[in-house]
C-alpha cells in the first residue's frame, strides 16, 4: 500500500469516526429535547385544574364566631388566649381546624373565658404565603374566618395549583365577597409583610411545625383531639382563677 493510499484511509477513517461523533451528539441532544418536552407535559398534566365558585367546597356555616375581629374572636380581656400558628397547605392544620378548632369555637364562642388569635405560619411554599394574603383580603370585608374554612376545606396537595390565584379569586365568589375589591388588595400584596412577620414570630417563638398553639403561653405541637383541647384550655381556666 502506497503512503498517498495509508494517508487516505486514514483521513476516511477519521472522517467516518467524526461523523459518529455528531451523529451521537445529535442523537444525545434530541433525546434531551424530548425529556424535557415530557417533563413539561407531565407538569402540566399533574397541575390541579382551575377551580370555579360552583365548585367550591364552602364550610358548614357562614357565621363568623362571636366576637370575632379580624383573625381573631372572643373578648380581648380572656382569661385564657389560644394563639394558634398554622399554614393554610398543612392537612393536620385543617383537621384540627375542621374538628377541634370548630368544636372550641362551639363551646367556648360564647363564653367570655377563651380568645384564640390566628396566626399565618405560611413556610409550605408561595402558594401558603399566598392564602395567607388572601384570608386577610377576605377579612377586610369581614370575612376572614368563612374564608379560612374555605381554604381548609379545600386543600388538594401542596404548590400544585389548589390556591392558585384563580382559586383563590373563586373561593371569594363563592363566598360572595366584593370580587373587584378583592382582587385589588390581592394584586396589591399589601399583606405580604404581615405574613413574614406572622411566621417569623412564630420562628422567634419555636414554632417548626403546623400547627402549633400556646395556650396563655405554653406550646403545645400537633392537631389535638378535641377533649385533649379541652383539658387543657380548662387547666389554665382554673390556674387563672376562672374556672367554672
Amino acid at each position: 500500500m502506497s503512503r498517498k493510499q495509508s494517508l487516505s484511509i486514514r483521513a476516511r477513517r477519521a472522517e467516518y469516526r467524526a461523523q459518529q461523533k455528531r451523529r451521537r451528539a445529535v442523537i444525545a441532544l434530541s433525546i434531551a429535547g424530548a425529556l424535557i418536552a415530557v417533563a413539561i407535559i407531565a407538569g402540566i398534566l399533574l397541575q390541579q385544574p382551575a377551580i370555579t365558585a360552583d365548585e367550591v367546597v364552602l364550610p358548614l356555616t357562614l357565621e363568623s364566631p362571636p366576637n370575632a375581629e379580624g383573625k381573631a374572636w372572643g373578648p380581648a380581656d380572656a382569661p385564657v388566649l389560644v394563639e394558634i400558628f398554622a399554614d393554610f397547605q398543612c392537612p393536620f392544620c385543617a383537621r384540627f381546624s375542621m374538628d377541634s378548632g370548630r368544636q372550641m369555637v362551639e363551646t367556648y364562642g360564647g363564653s367570655g373565658q377563651v380568645r384564640v388569635e390566628y396566626n399565618h405560619f405560611a413556610f409550605i411554599g408561595p402558594e401558603s404565603r399566598q392564602a395567607a394574603q388572601a384570608a386577610e383580603c377576605a377579612g377586610e370585608q369581614g370575612k376572614f374566618w368563612q374564608y379560612h374554612d374555605t381554604l381548609f376545606g379545600n386543600q388538594r396537595g401542596e404548590n400544585e395549583g389548589a390556591f392558585s390565584d384563580d382559586a383563590l379569586r373563586a373561593f371569594a365568589a363563592a363566598l360572595e365577597l366584593d370580587e373587584a375589591a378583592f382582587e385589588q388588595c390581592l394584586a396589591s400584596a399589601r399583606y405580604e409583610d404581615e405574613v413574614q412577620a406572622d411566621t417569623a414570630a412564630g420562628q422567634q417563638r419555636g414554632v417548626r411545625s403546623t400547627p402549633t398553639l400556646f395556650i396563655n403561653d405554653v406550646k403545645v405541637e400537633g392537631a389535638l383531639p378535641f377533649a385533649d383541647l379541652q383539658a387543657r384550655i380548662e387547666a389554665a381556666l382554673t390556674e387563672s382563677g376562672s374556672g367554672r
